[in-house]
């Protein structure tokens, strides 16, 4: 008679899956990704938006400005039509996927207006040029990007779905569900860096540092303040703990240079850094509260003040 009591518990254990622990791709847009992509990011807008750390953040005179000319522009509010964004890298370009709820029909004539117009491909619509273009898949996903990185594509959709990389689909495993910003990179995709940036040592070491890196994750939780985990997945051990140095070496720069009003207000985010080694991974995390990233942004926003000559 036992077995029959536990029958109940079992058909609820099946029913009710255990919730996941890592950041999904969505199921739509995966077919789409070249099988060359090499790095992947995604923003997850619409969870995004509902995060007490955006309402503030989205509340600034300047943001605002900025939505509404970009609505104005382009024909789509952001805040109100988009659901996510999916970055994809080869290493030498990238693609944006993107979700949405805006109608094609109502960005069409504000697009033409800027000198674009519509191009068709295997019964697909584009919008844009030659050069470059938002391919249009269905009513609620674009892709934009170079017009001949799109056509192909469209082609690898009639030959079937791509296969990416099993280690880059891995990697994205790793990132937590939390996560409303999110990047699995592998370091051919990262951009060049400026040779004139502000910080010269840096530039001049990230390359090397970069030969030992096989992966870097970066995941940003916004749900009440800001929570950063970046991991560099290295080569050797000896590489990790090259990372383990330099991270904790541009947290003490950063207290030296800093003018004392940004210092005083990075101080708490500069406390909250945390670098663990684990084998040949180097993880680095911090974390701000809501009350410190409002202190944060409203000292760095007044420092943009222009100085008296």
């Amino acid at each position: 008679m036992q077995r029959f009591h536990l029958l109940p518990i079992l058909l609820l254990a099946t029913a009710c899956p255990s919730p996941r622990t890592s950041v999904m791709l969505d199921p739509a847009l995966l077919p789409l990704i070249p099988a060359d992509t090499v790095s992947l990011g995604g923003v997850r807008v619409d969870a995004l938006q509902k995060t007490e750390t955006w309402k503030r953040l989205a509340a600034s005179p300047q943001w605002t400005r900025l939505m509404d000319n970009f609505t104005k522009e382009v024909g789509f509010d952001p805040r109100k039509d988009l659901l996510e964004i999916l970055w994809a890298s080869n290493g030498k370009e990238s693609l944006f996927f993107i979700r949405n709820r805006f109608s094609q029909m109502n960005i069409e004539p504000l697009v033409r207006r800027e000198g674009y117009q519509r191009l068709a491909y295997k019964g697909y619509p584009l919008l844009g040029d030659e050069e470059f273009a938002a391919l249009f898949m269905n009513a609620s996903t674009a892709i934009v990007g170079r017009t001949a990185r799109l056509r192909q594509i469209i082609d690898q959709r009639d030959a079937g779905p791509a296969n990416l990389a099993k280690d880059l689909l891995a990697k994205t495993e790793t990132i937590p569900a939390s996560s409303h910003l999110w990047v699995v990179a592998n370091p051919s995709a990262l951009p060049l860096l400026d040779t004139a940036a502000q910080s010269p040592n840096l530039a001049a070491n990230l390359p090397r540092l970069l030969q030992g890196v096989n992966f870097l994750t970066v995941a940003l939780d916004l749900t009440n303040g800001l929570q950063t985990q970046a991991a560099v997945d290295c080569k050797d051990d000896p590489s990790a703990r090259q990372w383990q140095n330099s991270i904790k070496g541009l947290a003490g720069i950063a207290r030296l240079t800093l003018p004392e009003a940004q210092r005083n207000a990075m101080l708490p985010l500069l406390d909250s850094i945390e670098v663990q080694l684990q084998g040949n991974t180097a993880t680095t995390r911090f974390g701000l509260d809501l009350a410190t990233l409002d202190r944060l942004q409203s000292t760095f926003s007044a420092g943009e003040s222009p100085r008296p000559n």
